[in-house]
């Protein structure tokens, strides 16, 4: 099955959302990720949420870590936090070979199973969490006629 690879830059908290849906491949999150970076509203400061609850993780060990390290160099910053974003044990276990990835330095990625934690974990306040959640349903409504 396709998949469905969105992202939205919020400014004023100083947040980007990467929303995946369906199969998540190496060479398609690379353009996504790709795609942000290139974006005018891309701030490289701005923390991460990104959202693989509704996924099914079609990498290898080897082209998890080879995504990880491309994020390193590619983001090029001196530390951002990153919430992956999980449902299922199959999600956690392939968020966890980011979070172990010795070659990240200056990525703080965590795994989180709901969006209270990972907005703590990104320094977003609580009291986001109906729009940040209404933005997201927003991505999957798009996403329904922007299949990749």
């Amino acid at each position: 099955m396709s998949g469905i690879y969105k992202y939205l830059i919020l400014n004023k908290l100083k947040l980007i959302i990467q929303f995946h849906q369906n199969d998540l491949t190496f060479d398609e999150i690379k353009k996504l990720k790709q795609s942000i970076i290139v974006d005018p509203n891309y701030d490289a400061s701005f923390n991460y949420i990104i959202d693989l609850r509704l996924t099914n993780v079609k990498m290898s060990f080897k082209e998890i870590q080879l995504y990880g390290n491309w994020v390193q160099e590619t983001l090029n910053t001196n530390h951002k936090n990153l919430a992956l974003l999980t449902t299922n044990s199959t999600q956690v276990s392939n968020a966890l070979l980011f979070k172990l990835n010795d070659n990240i330095k200056s990525l703080h990625y965590e795994v989180y199973s709901s969006m209270e934690g990972a907005l703590g974990h990104v320094n977003v306040d609580l009291s986001n969490l109906e729009y940040i959640e209404n933005e997201i349903n927003k991505l999957k409504v798009l996403g329904k006629f922007l299949i990749n």
